[in-house]
Formats: C-alpha cells, sequence, structure tokens
C-alpha cells in the first residue's frame, strides 16, 4: 500500500487534481469572459493554460519530493558505504581501484583520492600475487560472488592478512570487493599449528629417544661381550649382532631425514620390477608368509629413489607379515593405470604405475583408520626392530616427495590393501640403455680429509686393508698442500674424499673448488653425515664424482671408491 502512495501520479491524476485545484479558486482570479463566441474561447483556452500551469507547478512539486527521497536515500547510502566496518573497493577487470570507502582507504593506509586508478595488486605480497590474479579472473569470468585471502605488504606497517570476497557489477566492467581483517585470526592458527607441531615433535622425541636407547643398549651390551671373549665364533656372533643393531639405527636415522623432509629423493628413470622382488623377498625371508605376485609385462618405468620406494615397500610388506602373525599370503600387484581430473587418489591427471600390496589380516577399524599416517600412531608392542610407529608416516612421505600418492583400504576380518601410486616416465629405464663397460677396479692413492680424528683414523684403516695407499689430512687447507705436493713430485692421488663440514676451518666445499684449480681432472669424493645437504644430493654440480653419507659400511666405501677410480 505504501509503494502506491509513493509512486507519482500519472498525467490523467495530474490534470484531474489541477482542475480541482483550479474551481477551488476564488471567482477574482478567473477570467471575465463575455457571452461573445471569442469570449468563450479565450476563456476555455485561459482555463487550459491555467490548468497545464498547474499540472508543472504539481509535477515539479513530486520531481522536489523524489528528488529529495532521493538525496536523502543516497546520503544514507553514502554514511553506510564510507562508515562500514568493511573495507570496500571498486576494482576493473585491470585489477586497478575505481572507487574505495573510507574503510578500505584506512586499512591500506592510503587517502581515498590517492588510490584510484592504482592497482591493488602492488599492494598484495609477492607470494599471493599469483592466487589474487587467479582470483581476479574467476571473478569476472564466474559472474558469482568469489573468495581469496592473501598477505598485503604496506609502507610502514607490518604485513597485514585479508579476507576478500568480490561479486562482479551489472556492467561486466568493474566488481565491488569486501575487505576483512584477518590478520588475528591467522596468527591464532599459526599459534595453534605451532603448537601441534609442538605437541607431535615431543611424542617424536620421546619415541626416537626410546627405540635409540633400546638399540645402543643391544650395541653396547654385545661390545662387551666380545671384549671378554678370546677370538673365535661366539667373539665374531657378537660383533656381527652389534653391526646388525647399527645398521638397524641407521636405517631409523634414514628414516627421521626422510620424515623431516630433508631426505629429497635422487630419482632416476627404473623398472619397478626389479625393484618389487628385491624388496619384497628380504623382508618375507625366513617367515610363514608366501608373496604372490602379478606384475604387469609391460610396466611403465617411473622416475624414483630406488633405495627410498624400496623402503616403502618393504614396509608395506612387513606391516603384511605383520598383519599375519599365523602365516598367510600377501599379494603385490603392479599395473599401469591412468588417472583423470575428476579421480582419486588426488594426484594430478597423467599416467601412473599403482603398485597394491594385500595382506589377509585381522584389517583396521574406521575408527584408526585415519590415524594410520600419523607420526609414532602405532598399534603395535613396541621392541627393538619393531614398533618405531613411523613406518608409514615415511611412506607417506617418499611417496609424496615422489609426487604420487598413498592410499588404504581396509575392513575388519578381511584385510588390507595399500595402493602407491607413481608417476610413469616415458624415458628408457637404466636396465633398457646401453651398458657401458666398467673400468675394472685397482688399488691407488687416496687422500681423505675429515676435521674428526675418530672418523679419519678408521676412516684410512680400512683403505688400507682394501690396499689403497692412504694419507690423511684434518681440513681443507691441509689437503690442498698435501694434494699439490704430491702432483709436483709425481705421485698424484687416484681419489680424493673430502669431509663436507670442518669445524672453524675450510671444509669439501671450498677445498674442491681450489682443487679444480689445481688440478680440473681431481677424482674427488664428498662425505657428509647431512644426507639432505644439496651438496651431498647434487654432488656433480659441485665438482665431485660421487657422494658417500654417513654412516656407511666396508662395501658401501669399496664401491664408490672403485667407480670413481675407473670413470
Amino acid at each position: 500500500m505504501k509503494k502506491n502512495q509513493d509512486r507519482p501520479p500519472d498525467a490523467a491524476e495530474l490534470r484531474r487534481r489541477a482542475q480541482e485545484r483550479l474551481s477551488e479558486k476564488p471567482k477574482s482570479q478567473r477570467s471575465e469572459v463575455g457571452n461573445q463566441r471569442t469570449a468563450e474561447d479565450a476563456a476555455r483556452l485561459v482555463h487550459e493554460l491555467q490548468v497545464h500551469q498547474i499540472e508543472l507547478e504539481m509535477q515539479n512539486e513530486e520531481l522536489q519530493r523524489a528528488r529529495d527521497k532521493l538525496e536523502a536515500a543516497l546520503e544514507k547510502y553514502t554514511d553506510l558505504y564510507d562508515f562500514a566496518p568493511l573495507g570496500y573497493l571498486t576494482l576493473d577487470r585491470d585489477g586497478a581501484i575505481r572507487e574505495a570507502n573510507l574503510a578500505g582507504a584506512n586499512l591500506l593506509g592510503i587517502e581515498r583520492f590517492a588510490l584510484v586508478n592504482r592497482r591493488f595488486g602492488l599492494f598484495v605480497s609477492a607470494a599471493d600475487r599469483p592466487a589474487f590474479g587467479a582470483f581476479l579472473k574467476k571473478v569476472f569470468e564466474s559472474k558469482v560472488r568469489e573468495d581469496c585471502e592473501v598477505t598485503l605488504l604496506l609502507e610502514g606497517k607490518r604485513p597485514l592478512d585479508v579476507g576478500m570476497e568480490a561479486l562482479v557489477f551489472e556492467s561486466g566492467q568493474a566488481c565491488r570487493v569486501a575487505l576483512m581483517d584477518i590478520t588475528e585470526r591467522k596468527r591464532a592458527e599459526r599459534n595453534r599449528l605451532i603448537l601441534n607441531k609442538l605437541e607431535s615433535t615431543g611424542i617424536l622425541a620421546g619415541g626416537i629417544a626410546h627405540d635409540f636407547n633400546n638399540l645402543l643398549a643391544v650395541v653396547v651390551l654385545h661390545l662387551e661381550m666380545a671384549g671378554r671373549l678370546p677370538p673365535g665364533r661366539e667373539l665374531t656372533r657378537h660383533l656381527q649382532e652389534a653391526m646388525k643393531t647399527a645398521l638397524i639405527a641407521r636405517g631409523l636415522t634414514q628414516q627421521l631425514v626422510t620424515f623431516a623432509r630433508g631426505g629429497a629423493p635422487v630419482p632416476k628413470v627404473t623398472s619397478l620390477s626389479g625393484v618389487i622382488h628385491e624388496s619384497v623377498r628380504p623382508a618375507l625371508s625366513g617367515s610363514r608368509v608366501r608373496c604372490e605376485f602379478s606384475l604387469a609385462e609391460d610396466l611403465w618405468p617411473a622416475e624414483v629413489d630406488e633405495g627410498q620406494v624400496g623402503q616403502v615397500i618393504r614396509n608395506m610388506v612387513l606391516n603384511a607379515k605383520e598383519a599375519m602373525p599365523q602365516g598367510g599370503v600377501a599379494s603385490v600387484r603392479a599395473e599401469n593405470v591412468v588417472v583423470g581430473s575428476q579421480e582419486k587418489p588426488s594426484v594430478p591427471p597423467g599416467e601412473y604405475v599403482r603398485l597394491s600390496i594385500a595382506d589377509r589380516g585381522g584389517g583396521i577399524s574406521k575408527e584408526v583408520l585415519p590415524k594410520i599416517f600419523d607420526p609414532y600412531f602405532s598399534t603395535k608392542q613396541r621392541g627393538v626392530q619393531k614398533g618405531m610407529g613411523l613406518g608409514l608416516t615415511i611412506c607417506h612421505a617418499i611417496i609424496e616427495g615422489h609426487n604420487g600418492a598413498i592410499t588404504v583400504e581396509s575392513e575388519v576380518g578381511v584385510g588390507t590393501t595399500f595402493h602407491i601410486y607413481l608417476p610413469a616416465s616415458r624415458k628408457l629405464s637404466g636396465e633398457e640403455e646401453a651398458s657401458v663397460p666398467k673400468a675394472l677396479p685397482r688399488h691407488g692413492r687416496i687422500l681423505v680429509m675429515d676435521d674428526e680424528e675418530g672418523v679419519r683414523e678408521p676412516f684410512g684403516l680400512t683403505l688400507q686393508q682394501m690396499g689403497h695407499e692412504v694419507e690423511l689430512a684434518k681440513d681443507g687447507e691441509t689437503a690442498i698442500e698435501v694434494y699439490e705436493r704430491a702432483k709436483g713430485v709425481g705421485r698424484p692421488f687416484d681419489v680424493v674424499i673430502l669431509g663436507l663440514t670442518v669445524r672453524g676451518g675450510m671444509g669439501g666445499q671450498e677445498a674442491i673448488r681450489a682443487l679444480l684449480r689445481i688440478d680440473p681432472t681431481v677424482k674427488a669424493i664428498v662425505t657428509s653425515g647431512y644426507a639432505n645437504d644439496p651438496v651431498v644430493l647434487e654432488h656433480e654440480r659441485h665438482g665431485f664424482k660421487g657422494a658417500l653419507k654417513k654412516p656407511f659400511n666396508t662395501g658401501e666405501l669399496q664401491e664408490i671408491v672403485f667407480r670413481v677410480m675407473g670413470s
């Protein structure tokens, strides 16, 4: 009803009202007319003019009222717009600011007139600009409300986290953006994440301490027993057990490096069939579980780190074995699959090798299943060689590091199946490439540089037992002097082994640069306990012919020395 009262009257209504108003005027104000025809015509004409005049006056009044209402509404809208708690911006298709309210200008710390025609993207942090560009493009394409979160870098202020909601105007040439300061919310989220990480780190540290203490206890006890025994079979057995446990400890440290996301894979194109067989058999050795293989004959090669992927397969097969303590059958299947954009798992569309490892054990309950990849979540009994609780977490980290995915299906009383997706490669695998004849190993002169005497001395003794002539150096400067002197007297070194880090002295990275200036043909191996160091991972880029990760055994040392010497 109110809408009809506010609507301006139409022309017929105005005429009716104008005539009523004219009839209400005193006769003295009306035109005096005679009985003549012309006088009547003139009177009618005057009447019409007066009616039109009143119509115009009434229309003007209606227009003035409408204008007053419009100005009041505009003033109200302007107040609401300018003093809104949220910042509002109008952006064009290029992201230039066409209009801003007071809250938006205050948020950015710039006067409104100075914001006009400036690109909003200039305030966005470099890391978030691609996301902002995609957001703006989507706003104009979708024509529906879109949202985004970015960090703004403002002069003289701390970085500001803002949430953005935008909707395009009907014209399609601009959009209205609402800005919300979410800095406190983001800070709270980061603090909560830090607390969660600290809690996880505490759980992880406790588990590591438990497992390492167990391992060290075994090593110490066996070495003490060996120290009390005369040479013989029993002494050898205790030493072998100590060595076996030390290797388990090394495996744990390698898993920890991977867990810390520092163990970046060193991939090469590989035929997975060989890796699968080599990893499964040792894991099931001596158990009552047998394996059924189903590997596609035309299995695509994959670009993987053989050691890491082999570790994943071993962990999965060990899980299958432990799920069937009374024995049974573990199934290992490998096949080629093409993953589409709408399919699971959440990996980029493309070609993958899918490895499936299944057991026929008791299965995993629905309550436990979501937690199996959490660090140190385990339902196993803790012990020296099992129950570390990092196995599946490590597997998950390794596969993610290969740009793949790992999924699990399980049913209580039926069994569990893990599916591993690894990106396929169309390159030739190492087995398919033409083999290059290797140079026969020989004994040679080797220079070893390491700042730890406890490492340097047994290092040299081991190489001497292999038949090599060895010289030792405690730092890079000494190694350079020894190398240059040997070269000057015509007795150069065949291989140089350089420790990467030296406390208070020249390390391997600086030393190799100097050695390459002296002798561009130097054959050097870098060695380090930091398996994730870029110099170790990409040693050839830094002038080394090989890399040796600590701790290592005699066989690994011999293999890399022979390989580099014969290269």
